[in-house]
Protein backbone atom coordinates (compact mmCIF):
# COMPACT_ATOMS: atom_id res chain seq x y z
CA UNK A 1 0.00 0.00 0.00
CA UNK A 2 3.54 2.58 0.41
CA UNK A 3 3.00 5.06 -2.46
CA UNK A 4 7.02 5.42 -2.83
CA UNK A 5 10.05 3.20 -1.37
CA UNK A 6 13.01 4.53 -1.61
CA UNK A 7 16.02 2.93 -2.03
CA UNK A 8 19.79 3.66 -0.50
CA UNK A 9 22.52 1.47 -1.74
CA UNK A 10 24.60 0.17 -5.08
CA UNK A 11 22.86 -1.52 -8.01
CA UNK A 12 22.60 -4.94 -6.29
CA UNK A 13 20.11 -3.47 -3.49
CA UNK A 14 18.38 -1.41 -6.31
CA UNK A 15 17.89 -5.08 -7.91
CA UNK A 16 16.71 -6.50 -4.52
CA UNK A 17 13.77 -3.75 -4.39
CA UNK A 18 13.06 -3.34 -8.25
CA UNK A 19 11.92 -7.51 -7.99
CA UNK A 20 9.77 -6.80 -4.89
CA UNK A 21 7.97 -3.59 -6.68
CA UNK A 22 7.74 -5.18 -10.00
CA UNK A 23 4.27 -4.74 -11.46
CA UNK A 24 3.46 -2.98 -8.45
CA UNK A 25 1.36 0.48 -8.37
CA UNK A 26 4.59 1.49 -5.56
CA UNK A 27 7.02 3.93 -7.11
CA UNK A 28 10.72 3.33 -6.92
CA UNK A 29 12.91 6.30 -5.58
CA UNK A 30 17.28 5.87 -5.34
CA UNK A 31 19.51 7.29 -3.24
CA UNK A 32 22.77 6.42 -4.51
CA UNK A 33 25.55 4.79 -2.53
CA UNK A 34 26.73 1.32 -4.24
CA UNK A 35 29.92 1.23 -6.55
CA UNK A 36 29.11 2.17 -9.95
CA UNK A 37 24.96 3.04 -9.31
CA UNK A 38 24.97 2.48 -12.93
CA UNK A 39 20.89 2.17 -13.18
CA UNK A 40 21.16 5.63 -11.04
CA UNK A 41 22.93 7.37 -13.54
CA UNK A 42 20.75 5.58 -16.66
CA UNK A 43 17.81 7.45 -14.66
CA UNK A 44 19.88 11.03 -14.06
CA UNK A 45 20.02 10.86 -10.70
CA UNK A 46 23.17 12.56 -8.89
CA UNK A 47 25.00 10.60 -7.41
CA UNK A 48 25.83 12.92 -4.00
CA UNK A 49 23.20 11.11 -1.56
CA UNK A 50 22.23 14.33 -0.58
CA UNK A 51 21.73 16.18 -4.07
CA UNK A 52 19.93 12.67 -4.65
CA UNK A 53 17.39 13.46 -1.95
CA UNK A 54 16.94 16.81 -3.19
CA UNK A 55 16.69 15.48 -6.93
CA UNK A 56 14.01 12.91 -5.41
CA UNK A 57 12.09 15.71 -3.50
CA UNK A 58 11.83 17.71 -6.95
CA UNK A 59 10.53 13.92 -8.50
CA UNK A 60 7.35 13.84 -6.32
CA UNK A 61 6.29 16.89 -7.92
CA UNK A 62 6.52 14.89 -11.36
CA UNK A 63 4.64 12.33 -13.20
CA UNK A 64 5.97 8.97 -12.07
CA UNK A 65 7.59 7.02 -14.97
CA UNK A 66 7.11 3.73 -15.99
CA UNK A 67 10.18 1.71 -17.18
CA UNK A 68 10.75 -1.69 -18.48
CA UNK A 69 12.73 -4.23 -16.81
CA UNK A 70 14.26 -7.08 -18.42
CA UNK A 71 13.95 -10.61 -17.42
CA UNK A 72 15.91 -13.59 -16.93
CA UNK A 73 13.61 -16.47 -16.61
CA UNK A 74 11.90 -15.22 -13.14
CA UNK A 75 14.08 -12.41 -11.68
CA UNK A 76 13.92 -9.06 -13.17
CA UNK A 77 17.10 -6.86 -13.86
CA UNK A 78 17.05 -3.22 -13.95
CA UNK A 79 20.38 -2.53 -16.70
CA UNK A 80 22.36 -6.44 -17.25
CA UNK A 81 22.49 -9.52 -17.01
CA UNK A 82 25.30 -11.78 -17.78
CA UNK A 83 25.89 -15.36 -18.21
CA UNK A 84 29.56 -17.63 -17.99
CA UNK A 85 32.69 -15.51 -17.42
CA UNK A 86 31.16 -11.65 -16.42
CA UNK A 87 28.89 -13.70 -14.06
CA UNK A 88 32.15 -15.64 -12.15
CA UNK A 89 34.05 -12.35 -12.18
CA UNK A 90 31.17 -10.57 -10.62
CA UNK A 91 30.69 -13.39 -8.42
CA UNK A 92 34.15 -13.34 -7.02
CA UNK A 93 33.32 -9.95 -6.31
CA UNK A 94 30.62 -10.44 -3.71
CA UNK A 95 32.81 -13.36 -2.05
CA UNK A 96 35.27 -10.28 -1.09
CA UNK A 97 33.58 -7.82 0.08
CA UNK A 98 36.09 -5.75 1.86
CA UNK A 99 38.31 -5.75 -1.04
CA UNK A 100 35.26 -4.38 -3.17
CA UNK A 101 34.42 -1.55 -0.94
CA UNK A 102 38.18 -0.57 -0.44
CA UNK A 103 38.91 -0.91 -4.22
CA UNK A 104 35.56 -0.27 -5.74
CA UNK A 105 35.53 -0.20 -9.59
CA UNK A 106 39.17 -0.98 -10.40
CA UNK A 107 38.38 -4.50 -7.81
CA UNK A 108 35.74 -5.90 -10.82
CA UNK A 109 37.86 -5.07 -13.63
CA UNK A 110 41.06 -7.25 -12.00
CA UNK A 111 38.30 -9.47 -10.96
CA UNK A 112 37.47 -10.11 -14.59
CA UNK A 113 41.05 -10.47 -15.48
CA UNK A 114 41.68 -12.79 -12.63
CA UNK A 115 38.61 -14.90 -13.80
CA UNK A 116 40.06 -15.02 -17.21
CA UNK A 117 43.52 -15.35 -16.77
CA UNK A 118 43.22 -18.39 -14.20
CA UNK A 119 40.63 -20.58 -16.20
CA UNK A 120 40.31 -22.10 -19.88
CA UNK A 121 36.81 -23.11 -19.99
CA UNK A 122 35.72 -19.80 -21.25
CA UNK A 123 37.94 -19.68 -23.74
CA UNK A 124 35.95 -21.82 -26.50
CA UNK A 125 31.93 -21.92 -26.75
CA UNK A 126 30.40 -23.46 -24.36
CA UNK A 127 26.74 -21.67 -24.45
CA UNK A 128 24.05 -21.40 -26.94
CA UNK A 129 22.14 -18.21 -27.99
CA UNK A 130 18.74 -19.04 -29.25
CA UNK A 131 16.34 -16.21 -30.88
CA UNK A 132 15.02 -14.48 -34.28
CA UNK A 133 18.85 -14.26 -35.35
CA UNK A 134 19.60 -18.14 -35.54
CA UNK A 135 21.69 -20.30 -33.01
CA UNK A 136 24.84 -18.66 -32.23
CA UNK A 137 27.54 -20.88 -30.07
CA UNK A 138 29.00 -18.46 -27.36
CA UNK A 139 31.53 -18.31 -24.65
CA UNK A 140 29.23 -15.77 -22.87
CA UNK A 141 26.99 -13.59 -22.90
CA UNK A 142 26.02 -10.07 -21.51
CA UNK A 143 22.56 -8.93 -22.02
CA UNK A 144 21.51 -4.99 -21.44
CA UNK A 145 18.17 -3.06 -20.51
CA UNK A 146 20.09 0.17 -20.66
CA UNK A 147 23.25 1.39 -20.93
CA UNK A 148 26.24 1.64 -20.84
CA UNK A 149 27.14 -1.70 -18.54
CA UNK A 150 29.64 -0.49 -16.33
CA UNK A 151 32.10 2.71 -15.23
CA UNK A 152 35.63 3.31 -15.40
CA UNK A 153 36.05 6.22 -13.19
CA UNK A 154 33.54 8.78 -15.58
CA UNK A 155 34.35 6.78 -17.97
CA UNK A 156 31.51 4.75 -19.23
CA UNK A 157 31.73 1.18 -20.67
CA UNK A 158 29.50 0.44 -23.68
CA UNK A 159 28.89 -3.00 -24.66
CA UNK A 160 25.60 -2.77 -26.16
CA UNK A 161 25.78 0.90 -28.11
CA UNK A 162 22.27 0.77 -29.26
CA UNK A 163 20.49 -0.15 -26.29
CA UNK A 164 18.14 2.18 -25.05
CA UNK A 165 15.57 1.96 -21.87
CA UNK A 166 12.61 2.52 -23.50
CA UNK A 167 13.11 -0.08 -26.33
CA UNK A 168 13.95 -3.84 -26.30
CA UNK A 169 16.60 -5.53 -24.59
CA UNK A 170 20.37 -6.14 -26.07
CA UNK A 171 22.45 -8.81 -26.23
CA UNK A 172 26.29 -8.74 -26.84
CA UNK A 173 28.42 -12.22 -26.63
CA UNK A 174 32.00 -13.09 -27.35
CA UNK A 175 31.92 -16.53 -29.55
CA UNK A 176 35.72 -17.22 -28.07
CA UNK A 177 37.58 -15.45 -25.40
CA UNK A 178 41.39 -15.01 -25.90
CA UNK A 179 43.34 -13.72 -23.11
CA UNK A 180 45.87 -13.06 -26.10
CA UNK A 181 42.98 -10.54 -27.27
CA UNK A 182 42.65 -8.66 -23.87
CA UNK A 183 44.18 -5.45 -25.24
CA UNK A 184 42.60 -4.85 -28.21
CA UNK A 185 39.11 -5.57 -26.41
CA UNK A 186 40.24 -3.08 -23.64
CA UNK A 187 41.13 -0.29 -26.86
CA UNK A 188 38.13 -0.79 -28.26
CA UNK A 189 35.86 -0.30 -25.10
CA UNK A 190 37.64 2.45 -23.85
CA UNK A 191 39.16 4.13 -26.43
CA UNK A 192 37.45 3.89 -30.00
CA UNK A 193 33.67 2.83 -28.88
CA UNK A 194 33.41 0.00 -31.64
CA UNK A 195 34.26 -3.56 -29.45
CA UNK A 196 30.86 -4.55 -31.38
CA UNK A 197 32.32 -4.82 -34.70
CA UNK A 198 35.69 -7.03 -32.81
CA UNK A 199 35.39 -10.38 -35.18
CA UNK A 200 35.01 -12.40 -31.96
CA UNK A 201 31.66 -10.37 -30.90
CA UNK A 202 28.11 -11.26 -31.38
CA UNK A 203 25.62 -8.56 -31.27
CA UNK A 204 21.92 -7.86 -31.64
CA UNK A 205 19.68 -5.16 -30.59
CA UNK A 206 16.46 -4.31 -29.10
CA UNK A 207 14.83 -7.92 -28.55
CA UNK A 208 11.88 -9.14 -27.26
CA UNK A 209 12.87 -12.24 -25.89
CA UNK A 210 15.52 -15.08 -26.81
CA UNK A 211 17.07 -17.88 -25.19
CA UNK A 212 20.86 -19.14 -23.90
CA UNK A 213 21.70 -22.86 -22.97
CA UNK A 214 24.42 -25.26 -22.67
CA UNK A 215 25.53 -28.49 -21.66
CA UNK A 216 27.10 -28.08 -18.69
CA UNK A 217 25.62 -25.70 -15.57
CA UNK A 218 26.84 -21.44 -16.45
CA UNK A 219 27.16 -18.80 -14.02
CA UNK A 220 24.79 -15.47 -14.28
CA UNK A 221 24.03 -12.56 -12.56
CA UNK A 222 21.32 -10.13 -12.55
CA UNK A 223 22.86 -6.63 -11.80
CA UNK A 224 25.88 -7.74 -10.83
CA UNK A 225 24.12 -10.22 -8.18
CA UNK A 226 25.49 -13.56 -8.50
CA UNK A 227 22.43 -16.51 -9.07
CA UNK A 228 22.91 -20.10 -9.06
CA UNK A 229 24.11 -22.13 -11.96
CA UNK A 230 21.78 -23.26 -14.42
CA UNK A 231 21.79 -24.89 -18.15
CA UNK A 232 19.10 -22.68 -19.88
CA UNK A 233 17.88 -19.24 -19.26
CA UNK A 234 15.25 -17.57 -20.99
CA UNK A 235 15.37 -13.70 -21.37
CA UNK A 236 12.74 -10.92 -21.97
CA UNK A 237 11.63 -7.63 -21.53
CA UNK A 238 8.83 -6.77 -19.27
CA UNK A 239 7.55 -3.57 -20.69
CA UNK A 240 6.40 -0.83 -17.66
CA UNK A 241 7.33 -3.01 -15.29
CA UNK A 242 8.54 -0.60 -12.76
CA UNK A 243 7.31 2.73 -11.81
CA UNK A 244 10.58 5.27 -10.80
CA UNK A 245 10.61 8.47 -9.26
CA UNK A 246 13.38 10.30 -11.14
Amino acid sequence: GARLVIAFGGDGHINEIANGLAGSSTALGIVPGGTMNVFARVLGIPLDPLAAVDHLQGALQREVVEVPLGRMDDRYFTFSAGCGFDAEAAGRVERYVPAKRRFGELFFYWSAFRVLAGTYRHRNPTMKLHGDFGEVPVAMAVVCNAGPYAYLGNRPVNLTPHVDLHKGIDVFALRSMKIESLPAYAWRVAVSGDLVHHPDVFYASDLESFELSSDKPFHRHVDGEPLPPVHSVNFQIAANALRVRA
